[in-house]
């Protein structure tokens, strides 16, 4: 009987380990678009096209609606951190996938869109919208398999 009950404990831990795998994906970006947000004009204008190096990593921690995203850029030689807790995640589409994130000073949305290969950024948020967004045209880590890499990110659990 004890035997019985060490075993049965020892494979709801191992189920349970297997239950909270945390997923991380990281994407690399050489080219990223600027936008800013007019009010004159009530649409978002192209402010900058950079040609530098981004880094975007969206960590999920046991579900898809905990973790952290860290984006990375590279501006004018000087590095620019931009980072959140994930507070919620919807599906748009089959394959596109939007995180909701907050930190003390700040909340964003980032949407990635896999046919584009893109990554908007939306941040700087007031009562009505986003002031500010980035484009980022993005490729994965060169250590992620091609097809399940970007696909893998936003199934549902």
């Amino acid at each position: 009987m004890k035997s019985k009950f060490i075993l049965f404990f020892v494979l709801f831990f191992a189920w349970n380990i297997q239950a909270q795998i945390d997923t991380q994906k990281r994407f690399q970006s050489d080219t990223r678009k600027y936008y800013s947000w007019n009010n004159d004009y009530d649409k978002y204008e192209l402010i900058e096209t950079e040609y530098e190096n981004s880094v975007i990593d969206i960590r999920e921690i046991g579900s898809k609606t905990n973790g952290y995203i860290a984006i990375s850029m590279v501006d004018n030689g000087q590095v620019r951190m931009h980072h959140g807790s994930i507070y919620q995640f919807k599906q748009d589409s089959e394959e596109e996938g939007t995180w909701l994130m907050k930190s003390k000073f700040m909340k964003a949305k980032l949407t990635y869109n896999p046919k584009e290969n893109t990554i908007t950024y939306f941040y700087d948020a007031d009562n009505k919208r986003y002031k500010k967004l980035m484009i980022f045209y993005v490729s994965t880590n060169s250590n992620n398999a091609a097809n399940d890499g970007l696909k893998a990110i936003v199934k549902t659990d």
